[in-house]
């Protein structure tokens, strides 16, 4: 593949589970999994993964032919319990206050007691989004 070419995104699916990250990296052709207690770690091994697949079984799946690992991107998907393990510089009830949403409920997501409807989980991370954006503009002495 020509390296000017864009670049092939793949959605990686990360959880928190049993003290543990634990991601799915699905397509039609394949599904990965894999844990670790780091979210780099889980790349590489699904980068792994991919590599062996495009290796053997993806020479013979049309999407997969004549790809090579460094064609592809990952795109890391969190639930909120992955999320807040993986950043827990952030507090949930100051993320809540952002989304105009109670911190108890947030925890209640967090923890996985209530799932977080699409409408709350979009509030959530345009509240996260917004944040990243003000932190990008803060310049230090």
């Amino acid at each position: 593949m020509n390296s000017v070419a864009q670049k092939i995104c793949l959605p990686v699916r990360i959880e928190w589970g049993h003290k543990e990250f634990v991601a799915q990296l699905k397509s039609d052709s394949f599904l990965f999994t894999t844990q670790s207690d780091s979210v780099p770690t889980i790349l590489v091994k699904l980068k792994n993964l991919l590599a062996d697949y495009l290796a053997h079984e993806g020479k013979q799946a049309s999407p997969w032919q004549d790809r090579q690992v460094d064609d592809f991107e990952f795109q890391c998907e969190y639930n909120l319990a992955a999320f807040f393990e993986l950043y827990q510089e952030l507090k949930i009830s100051a993320i809540a206050a952002r989304a105009g949403i109670n911190p108890n409920l947030l925890q209640q997501y967090v923890s996985g007691n209530k799932r977080a409807s699409q409408a709350q989980a979009n509030k959530i991370q345009t509240a996260i989004h917004d944040l990243a954006s003000e932190l990008q503009q803060i310049s230090v002495f």
